[in-house]
């Protein structure tokens, strides 16, 4: 606005001055020919280009100015839409969820339970390689909460392979522990005194049988006590504790067979907390025959020392198979 002020005020004094030289220096009969056509289209002349280029500097500039933050906004644009990206990639830990899926598979043969402690009530068995879904653990972590057949079970954590346990939640619903029981003695059992044969039956002495049982006080168990068969529809098993003097006692191998004189079907089971099964009680020992489907048949139990001789009595028990019977027994040995 200063440039057009100043262009303005120009022309009006240069206007003025060209008027007065002309009537100063001409003759007043010369004055109207020169003043019609020549000098009135000076204005027009003197609004010239020259003045309007220096005009659009300014709007050349503000359009300039104006036009540099609009191209920051657009570069900026993209950096803030794809900052959202990053933050769309913590869906990726959803498979952390994977808990969700906690496994424990069976390393050994084992019981299942019903609570986490050997002092539950045994609800069934497993065999090694079966995999079960894990539902939750004791507060203590050695126990896992396990879908047994549609029921919580309990499996010790040291005889299992567990995976993605990592989110495992301590279990809600364990059920409380079951009131402490005497532990049954066994009693020895004294065979019948023999009766005196009347003399005209006696055999002469040559006659008389050679070999001789040896009697009962010649092993080192010399009690052995079927104190209980119960009906189990998982399987069959049998269970039970090793006493010296009365006295739960570890350390002892028990084994078991089809027949009084035949070889143990499997290795000695160590009776007792041992590598495999540190949480087991002073002299328990436990012996899975069948994990599902129970059979019918007579098991003999007995006692070995570390070079596989019986050291105690014999015990045998029958299970009934399928059905209500009896297929978990316990089997307890004394030494008295």
């Amino acid at each position: 606005m200063n440039h057009l002020q100043r262009f303005s005020g120009w022309h009006k004094v240069s206007g003025l001055a060209i008027a007065m030289f002309l009537l100063a220096g001409c003759p007043a009969t010369q004055e109207a020919a020169p003043l019609a056509p020549t000098r009135t289209p000076m204005p027009t002349f003197t609004a010239t280009v020259a003045g309007a280029v220096e005009a659009p500097p300014p709007v050349v500039e503000a359009t300039t100015e104006t036009n540099a933050p609009v191209a920051e906004v657009a570069t900026e644009a993209p950096a803030e839409a794809e900052a959202p990206a990053p933050t769309d990639t913590p869906a990726a830990p959803a498979a952390t969820n994977t808990p969700q899926a906690a496994q424990a598979t069976v390393s050994q043969a084992i019981n299942v339970r019903g609570g986490p402690g050997t002092n539950y009530q045994i609800i069934g068995a497993s065999q090694p390689g079966t995999s079960f879904t894990i539902k939750g653990k004791d507060p203590t972590g050695a126990w896992w909460q396990v879908d047994y057949n549609g029921r919580d079970g309990w499996l010790f954590g040291q005889l299992v392979s567990a995976q993605n346990t990592a989110a495992v939640p301590v279990a809600q619903n364990i059920p409380a522990p079951p009131p402490p029981t005497a532990t049954p003695i066994p009693q020895p059992t004294q065979p019948p005194a023999p009766t005196a044969a009347p003399a005209a039956t006696q055999a002469p002495a040559a006659e008389q049988p050679t070999a001789v049982p040896a009697p009962s006080n010649n092993y080192k168990f010399n009690i052995v006590v079927v104190s209980k068969c119960a009906r189990q529809p998982a399987g069959n098993w049998f269970e039970g504790k090793t006493y010296i003097g009365g006295q739960p006692t570890n350390g002892y191998k028990v084994v078991f067979s089809y027949a009084a004189g035949a070889a143990p079907i499997t290795e000695p089971m160590i009776s007792g907390p041992h590598p495999g099964y540190t949480n087991w009680d002073t002299g328990y020992y436990s012996h899975i025959i069948r994990s599902t489907n129970p059979i019918a048949g007579t098991w003999y139990v007995w006692v070995v020392d570390d070079t596989g001789n019986r050291i105690s009595e014999i015990g045998n028990w029958t299970s009934t198979g399928p059905g209500e019977g009896c297929n978990m027994a316990v089997v307890d040995f004394d030494s008295r």
